[in-house]
C-alpha cells in the first residue's frame, strides 16, 4: 500500500514513525507552497535530508565555508582541483584530508536534524513515500540515524520554540555584549561561539548564517545569553524586503496628494467642457416667461440646480421651476 497523503490528515511524526517501524527503504518527499523536503531512509534509518524554500537551498559545501569550518581560500583551492580533475568536491575534502570522514558525518547529521526541526513547524503539506528511491546515490558517506531519536529531538525543540520566540521576536534584531565584570559565568561552548561573533552589527539571521549552529541552536544560545544578562538588544536592522515594503508605502503615501489633485482637475475640466458644449448648442440657454409675465433667464437657475443636485434638471423640473411661480 502506498504511503501518501496530507499532513492535516496524518501528522509528520506518525508518517516518520510508520516508515521507521516498518524498516522501509526509499525517500519521503514532502511539499507545500514554495517549500519542498526529501528524507532518505534505509531499513527504517535516516540516511540524508534535503530542504529547499523557494529558490533557497544550501549545499553542504556552501555551509562549510559560511560557517568557517573550511576557510574560503581552502575552498577555492578545492574548487580548482575539482575543475581540473572532475573529482566530486566532498571527495576532495575528505580524501585530501581537509576534513575527516567523522567530521563530515557529524556535520551531515547536524544538517539532517535541522531539516527535521523545520518540518515539525509545518502545519500543512503533502507527502509521498517513494519506495526504493535513494536520496544521494553518488554520496560516499553512509549515514544511519535513528528515526525515533530525530523525532524526539525535533519535538523537544518545537516545544521550546514559542518560549524562545517571545524573547527573540525577529531575525532583524542586533544584539551586543553587556560589560558586567561582576558576572562570573562561563558560557557553554556554543554560547561562547555566539559571543565571539557579536560585533554590534550582525543580526540574528546573519549569526545563523555564519555560526554553524543552525537556526534553533543559534536562537537557543541567544536566549540563554539574554536570560543570564550577558547580551542585550542594540537595535533592529531592517531587511531588504522590509525596506522595499517601507519604500512602497512611502511612495504610495506621497502619490495620494497629486492623484487627488489630478482627479479634481479632471472633474472641473470635464464640467467646464460639458457646460460650454451645452451653452454653445443652446440646449438650456433659454428664457422663459412665468405666469406673471416676467422674463426669467434659465442659465442661473440651471447652475444653481446643478450644484445642488449634481445633475441638470429635466424638462418637467424646468416647468416646475418657472411656471409654478
Amino acid at each position: 500500500m502506498p504511503i501518501e497523503g496530507d499532513l492535516k490528515s496524518l501528522n509528520l511524526s506518525s508518517v516518520l514513525q510508520l516508515v521507521g517501524q516498518e524498516n522501509l527503504s526509499g525517500v519521503l518527499r514532502l511539499k507545500k507552497k514554495g517549500e519542498i523536503a526529501d528524507i532518505g531512509f534505509h531499513d527504517g534509518l535516516v540516511t540524508g535530508a534535503f530542504y529547499e524554500r523557494g529558490e533557497k537551498s544550501e549545499r553542504l559545501e556552501a555551509y562549510l565555508v559560511k560557517s568557517g569550518i573550511i576557510g574560503k581560500n581552502v575552498f577555492e583551492l578545492v574548487q580548482e582541483i575539482h575543475n581540473e580533475t572532475k573529482r566530486p568536491i566532498m571527495n576532495i575534502i575528505i580524501e585530501d584530508h581537509y576534513l575527516s570522514v567523522e567530521e563530515v558525518e557529524r556535520i551531515i547529521m547536524f544538517k539532517i536534524q535541522e531539516v527535521f526541526d523545520e518540518l515539525f513547524t509545518w502545519e500543512e503539506g503533502d507527502f509521498k513515500f517513494e519506495q526504493g528511491s535513494v536520496i544521494y546515490p553518488k554520496s560516499t558517506i553512509k549515514i544511519r540515524m535513528n528515526t525515533s531519536s530525530l523525532i524526539l529531538e525535533a519535538a523537544r525543540r518545537y516545544d521550546e520554540w514559542p518560549r524562545i520566540k517571545k524573547i527573540i521576536t525577529s531575525g532583524d534584531i542586533v544584539y551586543k555584549k553587556v560589560d558586567r565584570p561582576e558576572l562570573k559565568l562561563k558560557p557553554a561552548e556554543d554560547e561562547e561561539r555566539i559571543l565571539t561573533l557579536l560585533d554590534g552589527r550582525r543580526s540574528v539571521d546573519e549569526l545563523i548564517e555564519i555560526s554553524g549552529l543552525g537556526r534553533f541552536r543559534t536562537y537557543s544560545c541567544l536566549y540563554h545569553l539574554i536570560s543570564s544578562g550577558q547580551i542585550e538588544i542594540a537595535y533592529a536592522k531592517p531587511t531588504v524586503k522590509k525596506m522595499k515594503r517601507e519604500r512602497k508605502a512611502i511612495s504610495f503615501k506621497f502619490m495620494l496628494v497629486p492623484v487627488s489633485i489630478a482627479i479634481i482637475l479632471i472633474g472641473l475640466i470635464f464640467e467646464f467642457l460639458v457646460g460650454s458644449y451645452l451653452n454653445q448648442k443652446q440646449l438650456f440657454n433659454i428664457t422663459l416667461i412665468n405666469k406673471s409675465g416676467e422674463i426669467k433667464a434659465y442659465e442661473p437657475y440651471k447652475q444653481i440646480f446643478f450644484y445642488k443636485h449634481n445633475r441638470l434638471p429635466s424638462s418637467a423640473e424646468v416647468r416646475d421651476i418657472f411656471l409654478s411661480e
